[in-house]
């Protein structure tokens, strides 16, 4: 045969199996981040019905509380609710005197409903147990004055709530779901005497050594940098789930302007969606006024940008609205319309008969979809 035949042949068959082999490469391993919306898809299929609920929902008796669990998840699977994001779940976090946890796993996964257990770092907390014996991871205030909030700036703080966060991987549950992922309102962060060293320590300047506005171009790194800190939680929070080789997702709840809310609480949420780090947002937003919340949710979409899930949060009843079966309905067609994933309710005792009869007749006709 004549050699350039031969090379010519040679070259045809490489070429061939190099595209073949890097389309099913491609196929087999596509490039997508561990927090993607897509990975996540696969875990969570159709559209995210949620609501909100704590424990304190339910009796401390363990009998009379299995009963009104039943009815509620019976209730509320009957509306294809698949997803519940729970406060005060953990043992340590109520006063039944049984697993709470437990017994909620138990139920909702029998009826296909996916359990979260809620952390709240930024809360206001009970001066109990370790914490009384920190004061030192307390915010304090510009004169000194003690605020009964964890600082989210230090260090030891996280290494705390990262216990928590194991113990609680540890469960059954389907998710970890951070509220009071921030600081408090009108930039609450602490100046107690390590977290000014550590930020003089980059910046040469204590935050109270400056012009406490943004016209001190030090003012505005010490806002970056408490957001940063604020970051550097969920980003550690993130790790440990992934680490831990466990089929858990990790959801927010956030205030509903990602600029704003960056600058006035440390809410960096926009860089969580961005970098991956989260696999679930959702802003809190509460309003009747249908326009506002529709621009609301178009941008959260936006600032998702398919790297994570975005349901819209509705408020029922809040401290910003309250709401009819009719606007609840509303806002779950707008949310849909503008792109969102799925939607949760705020609250669950305020998702009453008549609301949950409204949205089954209506947008929930299909128990799922």
């Amino acid at each position: 045969m004549n050699l350039k035949l031969v090379n010519r042949l040679i070259i045809v068959i490489l070429i061939f199996w190099f595209f073949n082999n890097s389309e099913l490469q491609s196929i087999e391993r596509p490039n997508i981040l561990p927090g993607s919306k897509l990975v996540f898809q696969s875990k969570q299929q159709g559209e995210g019905r949620a609501v909100w609920i704590s424990s304190f929902m339910f009796s401390q008796k363990r009998k009379e509380a299995l009963l009104q669990i039943k009815d509620a998840l019976g209730k509320y699977a009957a509306i294809g609710i698949n997803n519940l994001f729970c406060f005060n779940s953990m043992v340590d976090q109520h006063q039944k005197q049984w697993d709470f946890l437990e017994v909620l796993l138990k139920e909702a996964h029998q009826r296909n409903i996916k359990v979260h257990s809620i952390f709240c770092p930024g809360r206001t907390i009970k001066l109990e147990g370790e914490i009384k014996e920190h004061p030192e991871w307390l915010i304090r205030g510009k004169k000194g004055e003690i605020y009964t909030n964890l600082n989210l700036a230090n260090t030891e703080v996280h290494e705390y709530l990262i216990r928590k966060i194991k113990e609680a991987i540890k469960c059954d549950i389907d998710g970890i779901h951070l509220d009071y992922i921030r600081f408090q309102v009108n930039q609450g962060f602490s100046y107690d005497k390590a977290t000014c060293e550590a930020f003089k320590k980059e910046y040469g300047y204590s935050p109270l050594d400056v012009h406490q506005d943004c016209g001190s171009m030090v003012w505005c790194e010490w806002i970056k940098w408490n957001a940063e800190q604020v970051t550097a939680l969920v980003r550690e929070i993130k790790e440990i789930i992934d680490n831990s080789g466990k089929n858990v997702v990790l959801g927010v709840d956030v205030f509903p302007d990602a600029e704003t809310a960056k600058v006035l609480i440390g809410q960096d949420w926009e860089l969580w969606a961005r970098e991956g780090l989260v696999d679930i947002i959702c802003p809190m937003q509460y309003t009747n006024d249908f326009d506002v919340f529709g621009k609301s949710v178009k941008r959260a979409v936006k600032v998702a940008n398919e790297k994570c899930l975005v349901y819209s949060g509705i408020g029922i009843s809040s401290s910003h609205n309250k709401n009819t079966p009719e606007g609840v309905v509303q806002e779950v067609k707008i949310a849909r319309e503008q792109g969102a994933d799925g939607v949760v309710f705020f609250f669950g005792s305020s998702l009453t008969d008549e609301f949950m009869e409204k949205l089954k007749i209506t947008v929930f006709k299909e128990k799922s979809l």
